[in-house]
């Protein structure tokens, strides 16, 4: 287990059993989950969201989670232009350290430790490291196909490294959207794993290995704020926005943030 020179947060399941009773004399507010479908993306919402109980989310949240859409989708196709995953944690550290459009908030490691597998195990991972509780099925599935992806760039990553090849890191980003309690927040949060640590932990599936009754994974977890370009706020919704002049210039320059190498 490779270990990335800092003090790790101890995520077992002791640790989870504190945080699933540390509010146990709180009435949380009901919260509904949404995802996109690759997981990057994560909406939650207060069924009593509005201002006075109403559950419907407001304009401005709609357009404050419409400009993040939109700025995840020239992302994508940036990276996918210059032939780069969404889990190559080089190409999105570049990204986020070149385009201007990302504050850093926050740098912390997880030691994430559970016997659990499938979704419970996607579960555990949402709670670890999101903080949310609740219904997570949806989440916590959608994060399992992302944990089999990451195992597959992992793979793939071991398959054609040698000896003298340096560490690789694999990762994602994920971008945290929030309209609790009237309250609108966006919180990018951007992961990285030692390829060795996805490899030998994950499968290049949905699930973990089966021989695999505990994984210990050490997880890096960088926390954002985000700043939309200025003519994403003016775009009514996203087609509009990926049809204009604009979103073309946005793409190319996260193509040159690509290619850009950075340090941490």
């Amino acid at each position: 287990m490779s270990d990335f020179g800092n003090e790790f947060i101890e995520a077992n399941s002791e640790f989870r059993q504190k945080f699933a009773s540390s509010g146990v004399n709180e009435v949380p507010a009901t919260k509904e989950f949404v995802v996109n479908a690759t997981g990057n993306l994560f909406v939650a919402t207060t069924l009593n969201g509005g201002a006075d109980g109403d559950s419907t989310i407001s304009e401005e949240a709609k357009t404050a989670f419409g400009q993040v859409s939109v700025f995840f989708a020239a992302m994508t196709k940036a990276m996918a232009e210059e032939e780069k995953s969404l889990f190559d944690y080089m190409a999105i550290n570049n990204v986020v350290s070149t385009s201007g459009l990302f504050i850093k908030v926050t740098d912390s490691n997880v030691r994430f430790t559970s016997q659990a597998w499938g979704v419970k195990l996607g579960n555990q991972l949402v709670q670890t490291l999101f903080g949310l509780s609740g219904n997570l099925g949806a989440i916590g599935k959608s994060l399992m196909s992302m944990v089999g992806a990451i195992g597959k760039e992992a793979n793939g990553i071991e398959v054609s490294s040698t000896s003298q090849t340096r560490e690789q890191e694999v990762g994602t980003i994920i971008f945290v959207c929030e309209y609790l309690l009237g309250a609108i927040s966006i919180t990018p949060i951007v992961f990285k794993i030692d390829s060795q640590d996805a490899s030998d932990a994950f499968e290049a599936s949905v699930c973990f290995k089966a021989h695999k009754k505990t994984i210990k994974v050490d997880i890096v977890k960088q926390v954002y704020m985000f700043v939309p370009p200025e003519f994403i706020k003016q775009a009514g919704v996203l087609n509009e926005a990926m049809e204009s002049e604009e979103f073309d210039k946005l793409v190319e320059s996260l193509r040159e943030a690509v290619k850009t190498p950075q340090g941490e």
